[in-house]
């Protein structure tokens, strides 16, 4: 009869324990982000200095500096990016609108017309956008003139853009092969 009542016990609690609930709102800060497309191997996301927009280098000069976001898989939260060598917070975008820069706005600058800054978040290690029940990745990197250095842009449409190719924004580092 002891033993009975004591399984009944027994089960009874870990049946409650197993229902209580986990968050999945966890954040992971200094996410470094990396580009796959044709000719994009693995090259990082940096912050234009000058314009404030996100952009692809192999080798960035000193109009670029290195970016890490922190990341939720919720999509309902902003992603906060840290620049390196400033104090300004800024907050990640992109337009949903035609073929359109991605970039970094700052409380204080004014977002362009149809940024979006909510709605992100990570399929495995790839970044993606909500709309509605749809997961969105239609990122591109577009010709910059400058050797080496791509615009990250928003293509809305998923159509061709002369100087582009679609890219993947991914958390996963390219591999390095040493001797």
């Amino acid at each position: 009869m002891q033993f009975t009542n004591y399984v009944s016990v027994f089960t009874l609690l870990t049946g409650c324990c197993a229902a209580v609930p986990h968050s999945k709102r966890t954040i992971q800060e200094d996410v470094t982000f990396y580009a796959y497309g044709t000719n994009i191997s693995g090259l990082p996301l940096v912050y234009g200095n000058t314009d404030g927009l996100a952009y692809i280098a192999t080798d960035p000069s000193s109009n670029y500096s290195s970016v890490t976001l922190d990341v939720a898989n919720t999509g309902d939260v902003t992603w906060n990016a840290t620049v390196a060598n400033s104090t300004d917070a800024r907050v990640f975008y992109i337009v949903e609108s035609g073929f359109s820069a991605a970039g970094f706005i700052s409380s204080n600058t004014t977002a362009p017309d149809g940024a979006l800054t909510v709605g992100f978040s990570m399929f495995g290690s790839q970044v993606v956008y909500i709309s509605g029940s749809n997961l969105e990745a239609q990122f591109w990197a577009q010709e910059t003139g400058e050797d080496g250095v791509w615009a990250l842009m928003w293509n809305t449409n998923g159509t061709s853009q002369d100087g582009s190719v679609p890219v993947a924004l991914k958390k996963t580092a390219p591999t390095t092969i040493t001797d």
